[in-house]
């Protein structure tokens, strides 16, 4: 320890130029140009940082596009290229070793299937046509891995036989072909488990998603199959949280965005964007699109989600729109510990992790880092050296320092808390400047939903002194109790765990209710349970998703309001983030 030490002070007298103020951005959406052709049912590739937008259609009755138009990032300009050889809509693209394969869709909404591959060199804006496709569909789903290309799912040709109903016509495909660019040949692979159309794929590290799509009953599916190439082998992994087919998906530093969509056939455009981490097999919630939308398409360049085009309206009314809205991410500054200062702690943390691949500190290149802690992320730190704080991830934040009335102020959004029963202020007693004193009676301090449990990471942290056995200090109404000392001793445990059989209480043996301060915390990082006391860990384990409640919070008392679990002492700077936190 003491030559870590040595290291952080020889490291803080070598920076101190570095303490410059440059905050990173927040994750925002912006308006770019419109396409210059509104359409849905169309596909996009990227090419040497250029956006090429093939195929679709305006609205339901329309005739297929041939369009191809190029967008570039850069400049926020588009031009049109050369036509694709066959028009059609519902179709998809991939890219391999810089050029374009436009593969399957149809002619019409009821049209049949189609087969054909055309292959666009945005080099020399030609089109040459490629071997057709062994199963004609639509509504189908491309990824190239190691350059190949893997065409997923969709919906049958017309005349695909012995086809008798509708039922039968309307069936969707769990057929999975793999097409070489460079021999011009077609493969049968492993079909995918949960036959469905209107899906989206994607991949990481290797690895193809199959997200959502609709299994013939014109209901979107929240269903998420992974697949090996390298094996020819599928695996369920976690649903997605809401259920949609149509949707668009883009994978940025590791994870998978799935954007928009719809719930329904005749649902409207859902405004939803959803991160999903494949090294965690766990799904948050992100900021809403601007323009809800379904029948879109996405990609990304440098950095940045480009979301294009699609319908606001459902089937069949749906007109194509030309809207392009730019997702822009960034990593939350480097207040490791969640503490509201950027400080000694936290470069501690990045020492400790020096020249390892930790995500939790690998912070720059911004907004993912780039895979080892090294000086790039000891920059950013101390970028924000003593500097206030602005965290994107800080949902909920009440100080706790107000000296008057019957507020509690929320700093971080507008979920204000309001203070009844026998509770006072304390200006100068607090641990973080001042605190809320309660009198284990019935003073407490109320507040709205801050976030559902279910719903994917979060961490929440708050000093406390006194207590008693059996008290809460944190709790959702009518769900579980988030922070609270056990029964008997007074150690920190939480009943925040999955529903049914498989949840069970985290108990911790580390005292809380013995008159000094502490500050306690849980995290919930989509698998793992961990308690902390004092920014140490006391006690984790391993719970397969958490109970959904969407209850406001009670800070103070049970979930329950019982008598015995509301809280005699006094709680300071209550912190809630939608990430993990590390105290």
């Amino acid at each position: 320890m003491s030559n870590k030490r040595n290291l952080i002070s020889f490291l803080l007298v070598l920076t101190p130029g570095l303490a410059t103020v440059s905050m990173a951005a927040e994750s925002t959406w912006t308006r770019k140009a419109d396409m210059p052709t509104a359409r849905s049912c169309f596909s996009t590739s990227v090419v040497n940082g250029k956006i090429y937008a093939v195929g679709g259609t305006k609205n339901a009755s329309s005739p297929p596009l041939s369009t191809v138009e190029e967008y570039n990032p850069e400049t926020d300009t588009w031009i049109t290229k050369a036509n694709m050889p066959t028009a059609r809509m519902t179709l998809c693209t991939s890219m391999v070793d810089g050029r374009i394969y436009a593969i399957g869709g149809t002619q019409s909404m009821s049209g049949s299937g189609l087969s054909t591959v055309e292959e666009y060199d945005p080099v020399s804006d030609t089109w040459t046509t490629k071997a057709d496709m062994p199963t004609a569909r639509r509504c189908l789903s491309a990824t190239e891995v190691n350059g190949k290309i893997y065409v997923i799912g969709g919906k049958p040709a017309h005349g695909a036989a012995p086809l008798k109903t509708v039922e039968e016509y309307e069936a969707p495909l769990k057929t999975v072909e793999e097409y070489d660019p460079a021999t011009d040949t077609w493969m049968r692979k492993a079909d995918m488990p949960t036959a469905r159309f209107s899906i989206s794929t994607c991949v990481v590290n290797g690895r193809i998603y199959a997200i959502g799509g609709d299994p013939g009953t014109y209901v979107g599916l929240p269903t998420v199959e992974e697949y090996d190439p390298t094996t020819d082998t599928w695996t369920r992994k976690a649903d997605m949280l809401t259920a949609r087919w149509n949707v668009s998906v883009s994978v940025l530093g590791g994870r998978i965005y799935a954007i928009g969509g719809a719930s329904t056939m005749r649902g409207a455009g859902l405004s939803i964007v959803d991160e999903y981490d494949p090294a965690t097999d766990t799904w948050i919630r992100k900021g809403d699109m601007p323009t809800p939308r379904l029948l879109l398409s996405s990609s990304v360049v440098n950095s940045r989600i480009y979301v294009m085009g699609g319908a606001v309206e459902p089937y069949p009314s749906w007109q194509a729109c030309s809207t392009v809205e730019q997702y822009e991410f960034s990593a939350p500054p480097p207040d490791f510990n969640g503490d509201g200062l950027v400080d000694i702690k936290d470069l501690l943390r990045l020492i400790e992790s020096w020249g390892q691949d930790d995500p939790m500190v690998d912070i720059a290149p911004p907004p993912f880092g780039d895979g080892i802690v090294d000086a790039l992320d000891l920059e950013l730190l101390m970028s924000y050296w003593e500097q206030p704080v602005h965290d994107p991830t800080l949902i909920a934040h009440w100080a706790l320092d107000e000296a008057e009335r019957t507020v509690a102020y929320d700093s971080a959004g507008v979920n204000d808390a309001f203070v009844v029963g026998g509770a006072a202020w304390q200006p100068s007693s607090g641990q973080v400047n001042g605190a809320l004193q309660l009198d284990g009676i019935d003073g407490c301090a109320v507040a709205g939903l801050a976030l559902d449990p279910a719903d994917g990471p979060f961490s929440v942290l708050t000093w406390i002194q006194g207590g008693a056995p059996g008290q809460v200090v944190i709790s959702q109404l009518n769900g579980a109790n988030w922070l609270r000392a056990d029964s008997t001793w007074g150690c920190l445990m939480t009943e925040l765990c999955a529903w049914g059989r498989n949840g069970v209480l985290l108990q911790s043996e580390m005292e809380i209710t013995d008159g000094s301060w502490h500050r306690i915390g849980f995290v919930w990082d989509g698998l793992n349970r961990s308690l902390y006391v004092d920014d140490i860990l006391v006690v984790e384990d391993t719970q397969q998703g958490l109970a959904s409640s969407i209850g406001g919070l009670n800070i103070g008392c049970g979930s329950d309001s019982a008598p015995g679990t509301f809280w005699s002492g006094l709680i300071d700077d209550v912190r809630i983030y939608n990430r993990t936190v590390n105290p």
